[in-house]
């Protein structure tokens, strides 16, 4: 069976775990703590993931690089990231998300059942080191929402009832795996339209962020 390693707060494990869902393949699903690095290294040369193990035993990160392979007859639309119109456009939202999402979860995420004390410590230096003491992450709460509430009301424009599509697509997958991670944060709720498409893509993709905690099994069948 094809083994999947993984964060569960990564958008980019998320991207996969969504489209395992959505493509219906089953997988074992493998979480690691933040500090585990040996284990990766020795798969892939690098501290990377998501990583996938196919059956054949070869391992692979990226995580649009896994999507292509699992996705060979092309269900999730992945032709629209060869118009590079297109690409940047996608890659300006999401860095126009990504950076107050950000922000304002890695406090929080640090607290889930994801983390203990040793794999906090870790991400929380290495973290900060990008984005500055989480103490002031905190502090500055307010203006991430700010900014945050702009991106998010101008965004569902877009939405139809996918993004500038009406079935989903890697776009869809690609935003949601970084707007999902905001419903840990209880200061923030988002827009009716927005809340709406975010159920339509979980049902498309069988998706439930934080499964790992309570399935009594590692296996995701579909």
């Amino acid at each position: 069976m094809i083994e999947l390693y993984h964060y569960i707060h990564c958008p980019f494990c998320v991207r996969v775990r969504m489209a395992f869902g959505a493509l219906s393949v089953s997988y074992k699903s493998l979480p690691l703590p933040y500090n585990e690095e040996k284990s990766l290294i020795e798969m892939t040369g690098t501290k990377m993931l998501p990583i996938v193990k196919w059956q054949d035993g070869s391992a692979q990160n990226e995580s649009l690089d896994i999507i292509k392979k699992l996705d060979s007859e092309n269900k999730l639309k992945l032709d629209v990231l060869d118009n590079q119109e297109r690409v940047d456009e996608l890659n300006n939202l999401l860095d126009r998300l990504g950076s107050p999402i950000h922000n304002l979860v890695m406090p929080y995420w640090i607290y889930t059942q994801e983390f203990d004390e040793t794999s906090r410590e870790y991400f929380q230096k290495k973290k900060e080191v990008k984005r500055g003491p989480f103490k002031d992450l905190m502090k500055n709460k307010k203006d991430f929402l700010k900014i945050l509430a702009k991106e998010i009301m101008s965004f569902q424009n877009y939405l139809g009832p996918f993004y500038k599509s009406e079935t989903l697509t890697i776009q869809d997958i690609m935003i949601a795996s970084h707007l999902w991670g905001l419903y840990v944060l209880p200061e923030f709720q988002f827009p009716l339209k927005v809340h709406e498409y975010l159920q339509r893509v979980k049902q498309e993709t069988k998706f439930d962020y934080h499964e790992d905690f309570f399935k009594d099994s590692n296996i995701r069948e579909f």
